[in-house]
């Protein structure tokens, strides 16, 4: 019986030398194991069931596209959710990762890829707004992106993307206002409508669009909404947020010397914010005053005041 144990660890050993001569020859295709991508969450706060499609794109070692994997159907995001790529051949490859990219809303520059001619430095993904106004509310938007992954053959490969959120959501409220019958909408223009797939911006010389919600008045005759917009950063001030009266067109915020600038606003409040880790933002209008003389406002974001001297958290 030993004898016939150690002839037949012989004879794995001798397939197992056979497999691996195999795959060092020129046709390395076929001798990839199991080779798997796996996504995490870098903010553990995001709602996984946010993520419910995610579009994979894998460029060569030289920036050229090479193959593309769709799921827009994902159920149950989590740890264990991941993406087969074991028909890649081996090689080092950049796996550029877009998760919650809605077709409806977003697509890509060029439209189609162009196997071996696409290159890294020419994609750029784009948020949709015909006529420079976007009043359908986007999904938030994650990228991840990971450089010089090797394929090792035969040995199953595990590769894990980290999820970064590139938007934010803008929840606004007003405090002391009186009863009104118009209508309002809270708006914010902006210029940021693409993104390089390094996930750095591609729009600065964009044209402004606008984001628009329809406000909701609870019982006390106080305005409510929320806008989904994509990423602010701390050296960009385009970002323009209004709240407009729907009959008449004009602004109830900001009037006369009021600021509408959002990351201005963001940055008094709270000077040491860190726009890559904040992606909700509060702010509270709180009115004084009356509409015949004009209404005094404070502002608040995250619960801190706004003020141009120093920042107070509101108790």
């Amino acid at each position: 019986m030993k004898r016939i144990a150690h002839t037949w660890n012989y004879i794995k050993a001798l397939l197992l030398c056979v497999l691996f001569v195999s795959c060092t020859a020129e046709d390395l295709a076929d001798c990839i194991g199991e080779a798997r991508v796996y996504f995490r969450l870098t903010d553990q706060s995001v709602n996984p069931a946010t993520i419910d499609r995610i579009h994979l794109y894998v460029f060569n070692q030289n920036g050229f596209f090479v193959e593309e994997y769709t799921d827009n159907h994902i159920s149950g995001f989590g740890p264990n959710y991941f993406i087969d790529i074991a028909d890649l051949p081996a090689g080092n490859y950049r796996f550029i990762a877009w998760a919650g990219k809605d077709d409806a809303l977003y697509t890509t520059t060029p439209a189609q890829f162009v196997k071996n001619a696409t290159t890294i430095n020419e994609a750029v993904l784009m948020l949709e707004h015909a006529g420079n106004i976007l009043s359908t509310p986007i999904k938030h938007i994650f990228h991840a992106d990971i450089s010089g992954t090797l394929l090792i053959i035969p040995t199953p490969q595990h590769y894990y993307m980290p999820l970064t959120q590139l938007s934010n959501t803008i929840n606004i409220s007003t405090v002391g206002l009186p009863a009104f019958t118009d209508a309002f909408t809270f708006r914010i223009t902006d210029n940021n409508c693409s993104y390089k797939f390094d996930r750095s911006f591609a729009s600065h010389n964009h044209e402004p669009f606008t984001y628009i919600a329809h406000c909701t008045q609870d019982n006390a005759h106080q305005l409510h909404a929320s806008l989904n917009v994509l990423g602010l950063s701390a050296n960009r001030h385009t970002p323009q947020l209004q709240i407009v009266n729907e009959s008449t067109g004009l602004p109830l915020y900001p009037v006369g010397d009021q600021s509408g600038d959002l990351i201005g606003l963001i940055l008094s409040a709270t000077p040491n914010v860190n726009f890559n880790t904040t992606h909700t933002f509060d702010i509270v209008l709180t009115f004084t005053g009356d509409q015949t003389t004009g209404f005094d406002v404070s502002v608040s974001v995250n619960g801190w005041l706004v003020n141009d001297e120093n920042s107070e958290l509101i108790e």
